[in-house]
C-alpha cells in the first residue's frame, strides 16, 4: 500500500522591503558609506595618544618607555617607531632602542574574548625580535626569542669601552613577568647564544684590552630582585671558560657589582697577548694554571684574583 507523498511549502524570500528603503541601490550604498566611516575613523583616530595613555600605567617605576610615532598599520596593528627603554636617573645610553615595534591583539584570543594577548615583532640592532605578551590585570608577562642581533650596534654595551670595537650576533629566548605598571620589579629568565663574539682595540679605564675571538658563548640566566644570576656561562674560542654566580645590577649599568667564579683555560692557538694577561691573574701558591679564580668589582672596573 502506497502512501501519498506529502510536500512542504518552499519559504518565499521577499525583498520586497528594500523597496520601503529607495531599493537595493541605496542598500548597498549604506552599506558602502559605513566601510568608509570605519575605515576613515581608523585613520584619523588619535592612536599616538592611545598608546602613551597605555604607557602611563608602565612608566611608574625606574623604567621610562618612549617613542617617537605611531601608525595604524592594519593586518600588523600598531606600527610604532623610535621605541626607547632607559632609566629614568640615567643619562647616558638607553636599555633598549627599537627601530620598529609592531603590536597587535592575538586572533585567537580575541576569540576567546581576552583583547589583552598581544604579538609583538620588532627591528632591532640589524636583527629581529618576535614574541607574545599578555597584560593580565595586575600582571604582564612575555615570550620573547632574539634573532641575529648585533652587539656592535648595541650602544649600551659599546659605551662601555673607551676605545675599540665590539662584534657578534646574538639569538635566544627571554621569558619575563612583572607586577603591571612596575617592570623594574619583574623576573626574567632565558638563555641567549653568541656566535662570532669578537673584541678589537678595546680600552676600559685607560687600560688596552687584549683582542678577543670567541667562536660561541652561551649563556643561561635568572633576573630576580635586582640580581642577575648565571646560572651558565660558556665560551670557546681563544679561551675556553665557564662562570656562574650573581650580578647585582645597578644604574648605570657599568656600576653593576660582580661576584662571579670563573675557569679560564688556554690553548695552543690563544694568542700570546691572551696568555700573558691570563698570567698575570693572581692566584695562590702552587695553583694550577685553570683553578678556579673569583670576579669581583664592577662590570667597568673588575678584579680578578
Amino acid at each position: 500500500m502506497r502512501l501519498p507523498g506529502l510536500r512542504l511549502p518552499r519559504p518565499q524570500v521577499s525583498l520586497d522591503w528594500l523597496g520601503a528603503l529607495g531599493g537595493r541601490t541605496t542598500f548597498l550604498y549604506i552599506g558602502y558609506t559605513t566601510v568608509l566611516f570605519v575605515a576613515f575613523l581608523l585613520l584619523t583616530f588619535p592612536h599616538e595618544l592611545l598608546v602613551r595613555r597605555a604607557l602611563s600605567s608602565v612608566n611608574t617605576g625606574a623604567v621610562d618607555v618612549d617613542f617617537k610615532a605611531v601608525n595604524f598599520a592594519w593586518f600588523n596593528g600598531y606600527e610604532i617607531t623610535g621605541t626607547s627603554v632607559a632609566a629614568l636617573a640615567n643619562e647616558g645610553s638607553p636599555y633598549l632602542e627599537c627601530s620598529r615595534l609592531w603590536v597587535r591583539p592575538s586572533f585567537g584570543a580575541l576569540v576567546r574574548g581576552n583583547p589583552y594577548d598581544l604579538l609583538v615583532s620588532a627591528e632591532l640592532y640589524g636583527g629581529k625580535v618576535v614574541g607574545e605578551i599578555t597584560l593580565n590585570g595586575d600582571k604582564t608577562a612575555g615570550n620573547l626569542e632574539l634573532r641575529e642581533l648585533d652587539l656592535g650596534r648595541y650602544r649600551t654595551l659599546t659605551s662601555l669601552l673607551e676605545e675599540g670595537q665590539i662584534a657578534g650576533h646574538l639569538s635566544g629566548q627571554l621569558l619575563f613577568e612583572a607586577p603591571a605598571g612596575n617592570l623594574n620589579a619583574g623576573n626574567a629568565s632565558g638563555q641567549f647564544n653568541l656566535d662570532g663574539g669578537n673584541l678589537a682595540g678595546a680600552k676600559i679605564g685607560g687600560f688596552p684590552i687584549p683582542d678577543l675571538r670567541q667562536r660561541q658563548t652561551t649563556l643561561k640566566f635568572l633576573v630576580r630582585n635586582g640580581h642577575l644570576e648565571v646560572q651558565e656561562l660558556q665560551t670557546t674560542g681563544d679561551l675556553n671558560a665557564q662562570a656562574s654566580g650573581q650580578i647585582v645590577l645597578r644604574n648605570p649599568l657599568e656600576e653593576s657589582v660582580l661576584n662571579l667564579r670563573a675557569t679560564i683555560a688556554t690553548s695552543l692557538e690563544t694568542p700570546d697577548a691572551i696568555k700573558g694577561a691570563i698570567a698575570l691573574i693572581p692566584r695562590a701558591p702552587g695553583a694550577k694554571p685553570d683553578a678556579p679564580i673569583t670576579v669581583t668589582g664592577t662590570l667597568a672596573r673588575p678584579r680578578l684574583r
